[in-house]
């Protein structure tokens, strides 16, 4: 489970921003909306955290860190150094040239607690830590920073509680590959429940093509009891689809038809709907709504990080979505059916309906929005003072807690 995750220097990122699904001792839906741990230091953490702020604030760009966090621990080992360089996207604005990004992220895994810190800049990786709390006292496995005067990277005592081969893991460890990817690909077990963590149990929707990957979506329908459990909730929603099913992809010009499991491709999605007097009538999605293909392609994703205790990452969550619709999509992961999962969702929104005390617990509303610098800015909604019964969307449009566009009126 996600405890917290931080970005410095990334994008419209400027100074350290923070995100912690950390839950407060608000009282509000804890039975529903909290994830006990056992974890003395973290007795519970929230299962939802929903952004909201004004067009071009950095509420995509914190996502991106996290999803670029992720690509550089799966991929570190294997990028060429042009991809190594194009990864690196810092502050726009008034930043020192190849100052360092970082990172952080802090999770709990079976029991265990990781906190995880990189820092890079275009060359080589310039930091790399990971401390790991195996019940009250903390264990810093492994630390190494490169020292700019000297040119020299310099390695702290690795911790005894690291077994294998450390110091072979450590000279094989090159300038742009960070020490846990290499370490894990030479045997190096014990880190592979944080790189399993980034590789199985993280979905992003971020893009169009996120979005309309009729190919995921494929993959998610050959598991009949999945495909029920969308229609179910197409169905709860008074929205009249039967089936569903995938048109395969045409033989292209190498007449590859197959994925990487060997399963036909999707080309197309088209859905059904019952005639009473005849055979039901298929039609291809492309032709619905924007409104029911986002819906579809957006069940995916959410319905397996519900059932396998993911964290999903959905940016414009509701886009096109009616705001009951919305709503009723947000409290699925706090139904009591859901309860033995520990799936979290981290998501943007300008559905202010969602502002909603009824729905959502204070710590669960961030607000994202720009200084004067034009640097994203992170807060939580629980640093407000707020009346147990008060109306959030009223006085957030107002202006009352910031993370509002600024419109200037034109006469």
């Amino acid at each position: 489970m996600l405890i917290g995750f931080s970005a410095t220097n990334f994008r419209s990122i400027h100074a350290r921003q923070s995100l912690s699904f950390i839950s407060s001792s608000d009282d509000s839906h804890r039975e529903t909306h909290c994830l006990a741990t056992g974890f003395r230091a973290v007795p519970a953490l929230n299962r939802t955290a929903v952004m909201f702020g004004p067009n071009a604030s950095g509420k995509t760009n914190f996502f991106l860190a996290l999803r670029s966090m992720r690509d550089f621990v799966l991929n570190s080992t294997v990028l060429t150094e042009e991809q190594y360089r194009d990864a690196y996207s810092p502050f726009g604005f008034d930043s020192a040239e190849d100052t360092p990004t970082e990172f952080e992220i802090d999770l709990l895994l079976d029991g265990d607690r990781y906190k995880y810190a990189i820092s890079y800049s275009a060359r080589r990786i310039t930091y790399e830590r990971l401390t790991v709390y195996s019940g009250r006292k903390p264990q810093r496995w492994f630390e190494r920073r490169f020292d700019a005067a000297s040119q020299t990277e310099q390695w702290a005592p690795f911790s005894a509680n690291v077994e294998g081969h450390r110091e072979m893991w450590r000279k094989a460890t090159r300038p742009r590959a960070l020490f846990v990817t290499t370490a894990a690909q030479l045997d190096g077990e014990q880190f592979l429940p944080l790189l399993r963590w980034f590789q199985t149990r993280l979905e992003f929707v971020l893009s169009s093509a996120d979005y309309f990957d009729a190919s995921a979506l494929s993959k998610r329908m050959r598991d009949a009891n999945f495909k029920s459990s969308i229609l179910r909730v197409l169905h709860t929603i008074k929205i009249p689809i039967d089936d569903i099913r995938m048109i395969e992809r045409k033989n292209g010009a190498d007449g590859d038809k197959t994925d990487r499991d060997g399963q036909a491709r999707a080309d197309a999605v088209e859905v059904s709907y019952a005639n009473p007097s005849a055979a039901p009538i298929w039609v291809n999605l492309a032709h619905e709504a924007a409104g029911v293909r986002r819906l579809l392609f957006l069940l995916g994703p959410l319905l397996d990080t519900i059932q396998n205790s993911k964290l999903a990452v959905v940016d414009n969550f509701d886009a096109a979505l009616h705001p009951l619709v919305s709503r009723f999509l947000l409290q699925l992961n706090s139904l009591k059916s859901s309860a033995p999962s520990e799936a979290q969702l981290l998501l943007s929104s300008h559905n202010t309906s969602l502002m909603d005390l009824d729905i959502l617990r204070r710590d669960e509303i961030w607000l994202m929005d720009t200084d004067d610098e034009r640097a994203s800015r992170l807060s939580s909604m629980s640093k407000h003072h707020l009346r147990r019964r008060e109306v959030i969307a009223k006085h957030y449009l107002r202006g009352r807690y910031g993370g509002v566009p600024l419109i200037d009126v034109v006469e």
